[in-house]
């Protein structure tokens, strides 16, 4: 695990297959402790697909960014799915957009030259907050492009890596 970045008084930690079984406990207590995610066998089975850690002043993790590997429809390139989850108390305007642009950077850099992996990343907006104007500012600034949208009715979006 490396500190990749700092915004403000957050450190951003890469945590990509480098999960152990102490932050695997943490992970899973944060999404509880939080209201992420209650159910503990998908909290341990997500921690496998954690990316980035932002971690406060004290070490103790604050926010969230994991990704999995899927196809937006068959016959489609891969693409790697995004999720992010930052603790309400420490939602400064900008952490998530950093964490995003670390996460991103990070997957480009792991899998540039392999002809099969993904060529970019994909957000769902499950957030009903991105879906407003100032919302869809936000993802639009960070480089996405709307890809069209989800069964359940949800914007999908996507930014492609650079070659």
């Amino acid at each position: 695990m490396s500190v990749i970045s700092s915004f403000k008084k957050y450190q951003i930690v890469w945590v990509w297959n480098q999960t152990t079984p102490t932050l695997r406990s943490e992970l899973i207590a944060f999404w509880r402790d939080n209201g992420a995610i209650q159910d503990p066998l998908e909290a341990w089975r997500r921690t496998f697909e954690v990316a980035c850690v932002a971690l406060n002043a004290e070490g103790r993790i604050v926010g969230v960014s994991s990704v999995y590997c899927a196809c937006p429809a068959a016959g489609a390139a891969l693409y790697w799915f995004y999720r992010t989850f930052i603790r309400e108390d420490c939602r400064d305007v900008g952490l998530a957009p950093c964490v995003f642009a670390q996460t991103y950077e990070q997957l480009a850099l792991a899998y540039a030259g392999e002809a099969q992996a993904p060529v970019g990343m994909m957000i769902v907006t499950e957030n009903p907050k991105l879906e407003t104007a100032a919302g869809i500012r936000i993802i639009q600034r960070v480089g996405f492009q709307r890809f069209g949208t989800s069964d359940s009715g949800e914007s999908v979006w996507h930014r492609l890596f650079l070659s």
